[in-house]
């Protein structure tokens, strides 16, 4: 089974869910390590608030984001110590980047807690100077989306999930008249439940703070390739890494260009984490595609059989 050529996505801030990850926490003594290691860092008990909540606690940008890094990193681990599988790639959505590095050896785990923790502190301070939020485009492509909003101040390409499936940030009175006009002209959108506009100018202040954080810590080489948000390639050097991350939370996530590269490379993409909201991206960009997930116990014995049939 070690010859198995998989690829290894990680999710991003909105997969959350309150009672995610317990199943492995009981099962799985490296789970518990992970988020022990994870709460005396980010300095709350992530146990407790992934298994109990309250949701709205848990949907906040600072509990969010270390919660969601923890339980996909421990899914990675659960699966790691059972199969001895190394990836071929490793790529995450957004937050979801944090986890691929991690797991392919940029950072430690140490460091990569303090990080994310860093991370989701400056967004949400970000978010209080700048509020703003996000819609979801349905049934447009990039360019189309992209000469519509011309004509628009403050407002932004911020994801390109999948082919129809574009996200624009921006102002939140930018946002409102954006969504008015699609209204008009039979443009169907979906206004996300967040609390600023991610992965766009707006995040500068955020970019600039954690920048310095950034360069503190130690950055080494990937063990395997993982794939930047900000341009859709390959990032494996300390210093590509550190740029990368640096641009990515002020620019958009080439979510489509990563997947368009990497569908030749392997049989089976798992996505390690809460939810399935990649897997879901994964099929409408590469519909030929194997897909399994990796988030409890169910999950992880359908993952087994699945490997079983594509060996």
């Amino acid at each position: 089974m070690t010859e198995i050529k998989i690829g290894a996505v990680f999710p991003g801030q909105g997969s959350q869910y309150v009672g995610m990850g317990k199943e492995l926490y009981q099962n799985f003594t490296v789970v518990k390590e992970i988020f022990d290691i994870g709460s005396s860092i980010c300095g709350f008990d992530i146990a407790s608030m992934c298994f109990e909540g309250p949701i709205d606690r848990l949907t906040d940008t600072e509990i969010c984001q270390v919660c969601v890094f923890a339980l996909s990193i421990a899914c990675w681990k659960v699966f790691y110590n059972e199969f001895l599988i190394t990836p071929v790639f490793a790529a995450g959505h957004s937050l979801g980047e944090y986890t691929a590095l991690t797991c392919a050896g940029a950072f430690s785990l140490s460091d990569a807690f303090n990080l994310v923790t860093k991370r989701a502190k400056y967004m949400k301070e970000a978010t209080l100077k700048n509020p703003g939020t996000m819609v979801a485009v349905l049934g447009k492509t990039f360019d189309e989306i992209t000469k519509i909003i011309e004509s628009f101040e403050n407002l932004y390409i911020s994801n390109i999930n999948a082919p129809g499936q574009i996200v624009v940030g921006g102002k939140k009175e930018a946002v409102n008249v954006f969504l008015q006009m699609c209204e008009k002209n039979g443009i169907k959108c979906i206004p996300l439940n967040v609390s600023g506009a991610f992965h766009t100018p707006l995040m500068e202040q955020a970019s600039q703070l954690l920048e310095e954080e950034i360069d503190r810590i130690t950055v080494t080489s990937c063990q395997f390739s993982v794939y930047s948000n900000y341009n859709g390639e390959v990032i494996s050097q300390p210093e590509e890494i550190r740029f990368a991350l640096k641009k990515q939370i002020i620019s958009p996530v080439q979510w489509v260009k990563t997947i368009k590269s990497v569908e030749s490379q392997v049989k089976l993409i798992i996505e390690f984490g809460p939810r399935k909201v990649l897997s879901g991206l994964i099929k409408k960009i590469a519909p030929d595609m194997n897909v399994a997930n990796i988030e409890d116990v169910k999950s992880f014995e359908k993952t087994y059989e699945v490997l079983k049939l594509i060996t």
